[in-house]
């Protein structure tokens, strides 16, 4: 069968100047990103801030185009679909559900407008679709005609969710779908998201940096790290018993309600090196405990390890 998304060797480079008079310079985004989502299930995309999450996402949705590289989803290029059959086979939920809703609009209006605009059915069926939707997400009849600023932080994600979901995509990308939520209303949409991917056989790209949100919902995980890929394997596998020295460091730094722990240390060195001036060999080699000389020379490469996992470390494990 084949597989919802694929990415294939995928690079992105901005040329940036850090001043006015400077010239411009190349900075790596994406870096050979290789990953395939199977049908039905979750990939979970991990890592630091600004390592190039929320840019592969944008090209997934077809909003930024690779330098090098492609993107399939559903078995076609992403390139070469236009506008409207690219919004039927992906869809996005981002992180802040205010600024992503207009509004000036109700609703209703706001879940309704991809009917809109694809012309799909008359008034009266777009009007009980909406409301079948709103239903769908745990929405009442009487929000249809509220405003985005009446509704709480976690109604406004179900618009949201709503929204991307009214015409049946194939994949749903959310990018941290609930970082900007309180941690009761965060387990809620979780839940709220997997009910739906099981009602509707839904594929997501699920991108945070909460490793606990993550594990609660991914079926495969990618861990990444300065635009490269890391670690990818299952969740249980990677977030169990992960092979990289990273992972490892992030899994140690997430914090337990154990009486007794306290909080946990930083196992990790140094800080995140400049995407524009990257460190040579393994661009983690910097802040890792277990590097080698090796790790300053020669950059590892994706290879297999336990149950099906791919690890990028001259000393896995």
């Amino acid at each position: 069968m084949t597989p919802i998304l694929e990415i294939r060797g995928v690079t992105k480079r901005y040329s940036v100047r850090r001043g006015m008079f400077e010239p411009k310079r190349s900075l790596m985004a994406v870096a050979g990103v290789s990953a395939t989502l199977p049908r039905g299930e979750v990939l979970g995309l991990v890592g630091e801030s600004g390592c190039g999450k929320s840019t592969l996402a944008k090209m997934v949705l077809g909003l930024e185009t690779p330098t090098e590289g492609e993107i399939l989803v559903d078995g076609r290029p992403v390139a070469s679909l236009g506008r409207l059959e690219r919004a039927r086979l992906v869809q996005p939920v981002f992180q802040d559900p205010y600024s992503s809703l207009n509004p000036r609009r109700t609703v209703a209006a706001i879940v309704g407008q991809p009917l809109d605009v694809h012309g799909e059915g008359t008034a009266p069926e777009r009007r009980t679709r909406v409301a079948e939707m709103l239903a769908l997400v745990g929405l009442a009849e009487r929000h249809a005609a509220a405003y985005p600023n009446q509704l709480s932080g976690g109604q406004r994600q179900r618009v949201a969710i709503a929204r991307a979901l009214i015409l049946r995509p194939s994949l749903v990308v959310c990018d941290e779908p609930t970082s900007a939520l309180d941690v009761s209303v965060q387990a809620q949409i979780l839940n709220l998201l997997a009910e739906l991917q099981a009602k509707l056989g839904l594929s997501y790209l699920f991108i945070s940096h909460n490793l606990a949100v993550v594990y609660l919902i991914a079926t495969r995980v990618a861990v990444m790290y300065l635009g490269r890929l890391v670690e990818v394997g299952q969740a249980e596998t990677v977030l169990t018993a992960p092979d990289h020295p990273y992972t490892q460091a992030l899994l140690s730094a997430v914090p337990t309600p154990k009486p007794g722990r306290g909080l946990p240390g930083a196992p990790l060195k140094g800080s995140f090196p400049n995407p524009l001036d990257p460190p040579p060999g393994c661009p983690f080699h910097p802040r890792c405990p277990v590097a080698q000389d090796v790790c300053a020379t020669t950059p590892p490469a994706l290879e297999s390890k336990q149950a099906g996992s791919t690890v990028a470390c001259h000393f896995a494990g």
